[in-house]
């Protein structure tokens, strides 16, 4: 019987920048490791159907990943209750998991406690910030995910 695939889901609010590079960017280091592995995100305030923010698309863009097919989806039980492991950028977000479904609370985890190089465990949302600010989130993104990866 073939083992099933760790499921990941990437939680932040708007599910239009945080959450999206992070889902993007695990998908690519899935491949590239051939790691059993699923990835979804969602946001605790997300809309279905909603496109990456440009700075979200210029940032993957330059790290090789086609931002093309990526929409935002609204965080709910079904998408909780799938995921083995879900990963929030700030504890508000795990609040909000939580108030769906409580039971949850034991797979929930801050992407950023997995960044030893970082000094805060929120990844900060760049919603409205310049192209810099993306950069440096993606870059904790990235750094915490290199450290989920060997986890």
């Amino acid at each position: 019987m073939e083992k099933r695939k760790k499921r990941i889901l990437f939680v932040c609010t708007g599910n239009s920048c945080r959450s999206i590079m992070a889902e993007a960017y695990l998908k690519k280091r899935v491949i590239e490791e051939n790691l059993s592995v699923e990835v979804r995100s969602a946001g605790t305030f997300g809309v279905n159907g909603i496109k990456p923010t440009d700075e979200t698309i210029r940032v993957l863009e330059k790290q090789g990943i086609d931002p093309a097919g990526y929409e935002s989806a609204e965080l709910t039980k079904d998408g909780i209750d799938w995921a083995d492991v879900i990963l929030v950028m700030e504890p508000a977000h795990r609040e909000k998991v939580m108030s769906i479904v409580p039971q949850a609370a034991e797979k929930i985890f801050l992407l950023g406690e997995f960044n030893r190089e970082a000094n805060d465990v929120v990844i900060p949302d760049p919603i409205g910030r310049s192209p810099a600010f993306y950069k440096v989130t993606f870059r904790l993104i990235k750094q915490s995910i290199e450290e989920l990866i060997k986890w």
